[in-house]
């Protein structure tokens, strides 16, 4: 091989390599990262709050809640596009009326029938008041938003839990917060990808930036 080809390999394997390292120390950093966030929910799940604490708080969610109020009659609503176990369906968002604002409260997740006109048949609540306890969640919003005009007004059926929309759902302003009640069992995580799924792609990189190294030596020593 002559000296100007070799020069060049070894600047590509020397770029590629830089690259792929930068790649694997990200994911690490990554996965430190979801490391503390884990801890961090785990310690403030212990924890529970007065709604006017948590108001008065950046970053509530995570924390317990213990909070009184009414539930508004017929304002019930169903998150749509929503997942469990491979299967679809909605999760059920109640208004709960409460001294300090209306909260929106997760009551959980509900099977889509065959017919998807059609959504599942509820429990009205009365205005008996109540207490409902449960993990403080940031409202859902979907990743993408597809556009497609605004939504219907009068359906019950929405596809992100942003305050402002429910806020139109419902017609006064809603908490930037979202309680998931403890009558649901899906288990909320404050992160989609964990640490050990960092760690998997950290090695990944690794192990091509050898196979690059290995590949160039193999190439070099064919042209000697």
């Amino acid at each position: 091989m002559s000296i100007g080809k070799r020069g060049g390999l070894l600047v590509l394997t020397a770029v590629m390599t830089g690259l792929m390292v930068f790649m694997g120390m990200w994911q690490l950093s990554r996965a430190d990262e979801k490391r503390r966030l884990l801890q961090e929910w785990k310690q403030r799940s212990q924890i529970e709050l007065e709604l006017k604490e948590a108001l008065a708080m950046q970053s509530p969610f995570g924390y317990r809640l213990r909070v009184g109020g009414v539930f508004l009659a017929g304002g019930e609503l169903f998150l749509d596009n929503q997942i469990e176990q491979g299967r679809p369906g909605y999760r059920l968002i109640r208004p709960l009326q409460t001294p300090q604002g209306l909260l929106a409260v997760d009551w959980g997740w509900l099977p889509a029938g065959e017919d998807r006109r059609q959504l599942p048949q509820v429990e009205i609540l009365d205005d008996t008041p109540v207490l409902v306890s449960g993990a403080l969640v940031r409202p859902w919003q979907p990743p993408l938003s597809l556009g497609g005009g605004e939504p219907d007004p009068q359906s019950r059926r929405i596809a992100s839990l942003a305050p402002e929309l429910l806020a139109s759902r419902w017609g006064q302003p809603v908490l930037p917060m979202v309680l998931k009640t403890d009558m649901d069992t899906g288990g909320w995580q404050p992160v989609v990808m964990g640490p050990e799924k960092h760690l998997g792609y950290a090695v990944q990189w690794f192990a091509m930036t050898a196979a690059i190294w290995l590949a160039a030596w193999w190439w070099n020593g064919r042209r000697e």
